[in-house]
């Protein structure tokens, strides 16, 4: 006789607990109703939230990036993407870009803080008057990330590199002008 058919268990319609690592046909793991709640109702949600959250494409249209020529006003370093406020100062080659001009303010997100500041960048990196060339998505739906672009890729001249999403590494720029442009076939 055991504690389970003994009855000492409480409750014996249901075995003790497994021992960890037993995978045995007696495992009753999803038996109790909390625990059929949580595997049926609370992960699968939880998956979505975390998917649509790295769903970059999935908020941003990177069908229609485009670059800009652009003045910092604010950086900020924070968790989980940094943000750099920025007003427009140029497009280059009269790109069409659907209702942002020049001299309108925007907020650019950018990769996640954890991998940009493993490639060296810091509060110091973005000042106010910083001027940057960016390749950016604008949001798809203006209405849930308004004034809100993506940055995939950008040129800082003070700082002197290239960066580009996804890549996880800077290009030290050079003399020559159209750092950027050389780069952009990178994003993926």
């Amino acid at each position: 006789m055991n504690f389970y058919s003994a009855g000492l268990y409480g409750n014996t319609r249901f075995p003790p607990r497994q021992r960890a690592g037993d995978r045995s046909e007696n495992c009753y793991i999803l038996h109790t109703p909390m625990n059929r709640f949580i595997a049926f109702a609370v992960v699968p949600i939880w998956s979505m939230t975390a998917l649509g959250h790295h769903s970059v494409i999935g908020v941003y249209d990177d069908q229609k990036r485009f670059t800009a020529e652009v003045e910092v006003k604010e950086f900020e370093l924070i968790r989980p993407h940094p943000l750099i406020l920025v007003q427009i100062t140029g497009i280059p080659d009269e790109q069409d870009v659907d209702g942002i001009e020049t001299g309108q303010t925007w907020t650019l997100e950018m990769d996640n803080t954890r991998e940009l500041t493993d490639l060296g960048i810091n509060r110091e990196t973005f000042i106010p008057g910083d001027r940057i060339l960016v390749a950016v998505d604008p949001s798809r739906n203006s209405s849930y990330r308004e004034n809100t672009l993506y940055l995939r890729a950008f040129e800082h001249p003070r700082e002197g590199f290239v960066y580009i999403h996804n890549v996880r590494q800077l290009f030290p720029t050079e003399t020559a002008d159209d750092n950027l442009s050389r780069h952009l076939h990178k994003i993926n």
